[in-house]
């Protein structure tokens, strides 16, 4: 009897950890002054609260494929970290200076679909006694197998002011300057492919464009806005409205695509679409405003308590999330816009402009 009841205590036990976990979505985010936070979304509490062993300022977050690793840039826009988000270890650092030269990041990490490497791109300066010598900015790619004191194992040369950047899955980089270039992190070849400042839109300004915030991997897309002066005609005499318009990547297919969604009545300083349906765009800053891109309608806007820098989205697309600036999360319906919820970060330390992720555990 007791062999019996033994088999059977065992056949449970394994049984039930057989189950898979329950999938769920989790916010990760960063405040100051070192604390990075693993949120659970649907219950409104902080999951796991992980001390920083570096600074975390800027705070740009890319999330490796299998999302266990956050890869954070830090030191002040100068080296790149990747943290463990269930023992909250550091895993992965780069270190980007050296001797005289200090290498800055603005904005600019992306991890490869197969999750193998890290990319980023670096703008060096040599310091001398009496000045600093500007050299080329660079493309560098990082094994993240690498651990930590990594070594970039190729580095290009890179368009100048480059930004925010995502991977492809057809292996390419996706970045954000003059142009949306792609590059290919192999060979280091570089093309456009978005015309941004050197768009032949013949009755339009030069777009202004804000990249900062990687977000968009809920829909799989590298999404910028831009916002521009259109003009009655091409003698560019009289100003007919200031647009807002979006530029994306499919990260999918590297398909690509631009246009204007809404007059300029309100500033945004990020966006994210609907993962089920594309042509549902909600953008925040004091406002968190809801547009259809097809129609070019305003759906809705609501006024926010504050500013908040980052948006994200849930992953079945019902929930928006609106982060960064001070230590509180927002949560709203995407359906009606009502606020529902909101986060406070334990630590009271604002997020400032950093990145606010969205991950599903079941992906």
């Amino acid at each position: 009897m007791r062999n019996l009841i033994a088999a059977a205590t065992a056949a449970l036990a394994l049984s039930v950890t057989a189950l898979p976990a329950i999938a769920k979505d989790l916010i990760v985010a960063v405040a100051k002054p070192d604390r990075l936070y693993v949120i659970d979304a649907k219950a409104r509490k902080v999951q796991n609260d992980c001390k920083l062993d570096f600074n975390l300022i800027p705070g740009v977050i890319v999330m490796s494929p299998d999302n266990k690793i956050a890869y954070i840039l830090g030191n002040r826009w100068e080296d790149v970290f990747g943290v463990d988000l269930s023992t909250c270890e550091t895993v992965f650092s780069a270190y980007q200076s050296e001797g005289d030269v200090r290498r800055k990041s603005i904005a600019s990490l992306a991890v490869s679909k197969d999750g193998k490497e890290v990319y980023t791109v670096r703008n060096p300066v040599r310091l001398h006694a009496d000045r600093y010598e500007i050299m080329e900015p660079e493309v560098a790619v990082y094994e993240t197998a690498a651990g930590l004191d990594a070594e970039p194992v190729r580095t290009f040369p890179a368009p100048r002011r480059m930004t925010v950047m995502s991977a492809g899955e057809d292996g390419m980089i996706y970045a954000a300057g003059h142009e949306i270039y792609a590059i290919d992190p192999k060979t280091g070849e570089i093309s456009i492919k978005i015309k941004n400042a050197s768009w032949d839109r013949k009755t339009y300004s030069p777009p202004d464009v804000l990249a900062f915030w990687p977000i968009g991997t809920q829909a799989n897309e590298f999404l910028l806005l831009y916002s521009a002066a259109k003009f009655t005609d091409e003698s560019m005499s009289e100003i007919a409205d200031f647009v807002w318009g979006y530029q994306s990547v499919d990260l999918a297919t590297g398909k690509s695509e631009m246009q204007d969604f809404a007059s300029l009545e309100v500033i945004m300083f990020s966006a994210v679409r609907d993962p089920n349906d594309k042509s549902k765009l909600y953008g925040v800053y004091t406002q968190l405003s809801k547009h259809d891109v097809e129609t070019k309608e305003l759906i809705k806007r609501v006024d926010l308590p504050h500013t908040y820098y980052c948006i994200n989205i849930s992953s079945d697309g019902t929930e928006i999330y609106v982060g960064g600036t001070n230590d509180d999360i927002g949560v709203y319906d995407s359906e009606t816009l009502e606020r529902i919820g909101e986060i406070y970060l334990p630590s009271g330390g604002d997020m400032a402009a950093s990145t606010m992720q969205v991950i599903n555990t079941g992906s």
